[in-house]
């Protein structure tokens, strides 16, 4: 099957605990409300990837419990190509509890379950079949499944797009496979071992690891943008940050992620438009409430 982008990752069912502010250590407090929604880095990113109308299918693997067959549900209704995820009877689909506060700051709790169960020749298993113009993938599966997928993605000519995510699971040698790195500002650091606090260091940090074989690197920093560096061209571009006031901050990487995976997809030879989309895409959905209804179309980003 012939396919735009084929996304890896977690699939999760996400528990919103509402906050006005992060309790104390030992401290007792109210909530507001509890929201429950799907998730996890995989499913995130599919979604957006679906919403942009781009051909797309997921990799990854629930448990077989209420909860994977809701997810299952979901992101079919969604568009989302679910053929390929493994369903497991022997462990629970993956649970992330996030406490948001009224800022739209967030703190996570996640318990993988079934996602790190996810073995490498069930990867090679479902990545047969499928050709595709890009590879994106995040850390929150199994190493195996990973280095398995990046392998496979390279032996099949795909341009792999690297979410270093979450900041724990990242080893070295995926650094290998990967044609585009996206990290945040703790990601880089943990990469690098470099404090990156300016853009400057964020440019240092991203050609050290343009050095390590990578072709293109996006150091995002949050507020401050973001920093892309195409190591062909020795450029580095720097993606101004949408100012807008933040409501819920929870899947702001995967938005980005997707919205860039699906443009490349479209338009290989300009990563800036790509980039700047992404950081448009990533800044509306922080300033709206919800999970991956929240999350824009391609209509929507043709406005902008």
């Amino acid at each position: 099957m012939d396919l735009d982008v084929i996304v890896m990752g977690a699939i999760n069912m996400d528990m919103y605990v509402h906050v006005d502010d992060f309790p104390k250590y030992g401290e007792n407090i109210q909530a507001k409300e509890l929201d429950q929604k799907v998730g996890g880095k995989g499913s995130n990113q599919a979604v957006t990837v679906a919403k942009q109308g781009v051909n797309q299918a997921l990799i990854g693997t629930v448990g077989n419990d209420d909860f994977g067959k809701q997810i299952l549900d979901s992101l079919s209704q969604q568009g989302v190509k679910t053929d390929y995820i493994v369903n497991k009877d022997d462990t629970q689909t993956g649970i992330a509890v996030a406490v948001v506060d009224h800022t739209g700051e967030n703190t996570f709790m996640v318990i993988l379950g079934a996602n790190m169960a996810l073995k490498a020749e069930e990867v090679e298993q479902a990545m047969e079949p499928l050709e595709g113009k890009i590879f994106l993938l995040n850390l929150e599966t199994s190493q195996e499944s990973v280095l398995a997928a990046l392998k496979m993605a390279k032996k099949k000519k795909m341009y792999v797009v690297l979410d270093p995510a979450p900041e724990g699971s990242y080893f070295e040698e995926a650094l290998q496979y990967a044609d585009l790195v996206t990290p945040n500002q703790q990601e880089t650091e943990r990469i690098t071992g470099m404090s990156v606090n300016t853009v400057d260091d964020a440019k240092k940090a991203a050609k050290w690891i343009a050095d390590q074989g990578v072709s293109d690197v996006i150091v995002k920093l949050g507020s401050e943008g973001s920093v892309l560096y195409e190591s062909q061209k020795d450029h580095f571009t720097i993606i101004e940050a949408t100012r807008v006031k933040a409501i819920n901050t929870v899947g702001a990487g995967d938005i980005f992620a997707g919205v860039l995976a699906s443009k490349l997809a479209k338009e290989p030879d300009d990563l800036v438009a790509a980039a700047k989309l992404a950081s448009k895409a990533s800044a509306l959905k922080v300033s709206r409430p919800g999970g991956q209804d929240g999350i824009p179309t391609k209509e929507e980003l043709d406005q902008l």
